[in-house]
């Protein structure tokens, strides 16, 4: 346990050097997940590598006026099975006091190789957290996620939440369509559709567009995704 919290925490340092391109562009939701997508995969980021991930979201909510936010995700391998990352956001409109939002901080680890991996994020400072379980299989060309979390809301008298979902990513070329359906307890809420483009092999960009089941609440998503 001391030799993961020592590479933990020279991760961390490591990550401070970079912290600088955070502030350069504007910053968005918590989600670790690869962009467009809020279902998670079991893939950690290589040792000693980073990969750098800014993301944009219009929401429209009903009777409701739009939601611009923005964000940055960091992330570092720090072992073969964990990876660290932060996740920054900004609120654009409607304006508010504190467009800057806390850094939410996450932990991957790979628990078993090629099916399954645990996460855990804590927004710093304040006492709610995330757990998530991670299960990704491929059936060629296909590859399925789904996750199984709980929200703790960190309030003894405010019950938390069970989280689900699940996602696809199909690739044809240096494209990739991808989807997925998000639920709690009282059934499935949302969906999204989306691409990804692959520029190179290391950066990507990607637009998707959801909407819930319920009721009108969609939400247009742009990303960029490097590894460094």
């Amino acid at each position: 346990m001391l030799a993961v919290y020592q590479k933990i925490e020279g991760g961390i340092k490591n990550m401070k050097k970079s912290i600088v391109l955070i502030f350069i562009v504007c910053l968005y939701s918590i989600s670790f997940a690869a962009h467009p997508l809020t279902t998670d995969d079991i893939e950690t980021v290589e040792v000693g590598k980073y990969e750098l991930e800014f993301g944009y979201d219009n929401c429209k909510a009903e009777d409701e006026s739009r939601n611009h936010s923005c964000g940055l995700c960091l992330k570092q391998g720090i072992t073969e099975k964990m990876d660290i990352g932060i996740s920054l956001p900004y609120q654009i409109e409607p304006k508010s006091e504190e467009r800057l939002g806390k850094v939410t901080l996450g932990l991957k680890f790979l628990l078993i190789k090629d099916l399954i991996a645990f996460s855990i994020n804590n927004e710093l400072g304040s006492k709610e957290y995330f757990i998530n379980g991670i299960v990704s299989k491929e059936i060629s060309p296909v590859t399925a996620h789904f996750n199984l979390g709980y929200k703790a809301t960190g309030d003894e008298n405010v019950k938390g939440k069970i989280i689900f979902s699940f996602a696809f990513e199909y690739p044809i070329e240096k494209i990739d369509l991808v989807g997925e359906t998000i639920g709690e307890e009282i059934g499935f809420l949302n969906y999204l559709l989306g691409i990804r483009y692959k520029i190179i092999e290391t950066i990507f960009v990607d637009l998707a567009y959801g909407n819930s089941f319920r009721k009108s609440d969609e939400k247009i998503s742009f990303g960029f995704h490097i590894e460094l």
